[in-house]
């Protein structure tokens, strides 16, 4: 079994190492599978938040959105995704601010939903076992 600070920081890892190598590789068979690193990293990270959730599970689905589940919760990671996809795939200097903005914005939206899905679960209060006589 995994240590704690290790089993929280994996997918953040994941997401370093397929982005790292996405930037730092010039091969298409280095950037398809930084991409499918940064998707497991992105899958795990949702798949943790998700069961991390103390909200009802019938107020979410009443209040959702438009989007389906998968799509809201990898809509950070695909625009930060598409960023590293327009920084590594041109050398046109004008992509470069585009991609910048949705860098910018996957990560803010990264960052608002771990604020968001820091519920604490309810503390269930153990009480002594009485026997009747």
């Amino acid at each position: 079994m995994l240590p704690m600070k290790l089993y929280e920081i994996l997918p953040y890892g994941y997401v370093a190492a397929g982005s790292s190598v996405m930037l730092s590789v010039e091969s298409w068979l280095a950037l398809v599978s930084g991409l499918l690193i940064m998707i497991a990293g992105a899958v795990i990270w949702v798949l943790r938040s998700d069961n991390r959730r103390s909200d009802m599970r019938n107020a979410r689905e009443k209040y959702g959105g438009v989007l389906p589940f998968w799509l809201y919760e990898l809509l950070p990671f695909s625009y930060f995704i598409l960023a590293l996809l327009l920084f590594s795939a041109t050398s046109n200097m004008y992509v470069y601010p585009s991609a910048m903005i949705l860098m910018i914005v996957g990560l803010q939206l990264w960052l608002l939903r771990g604020s968001y899905r820091k519920h604490s679960r309810p503390k269930i209060a153990l009480r002594p076992v009485r026997y009747r006589s």
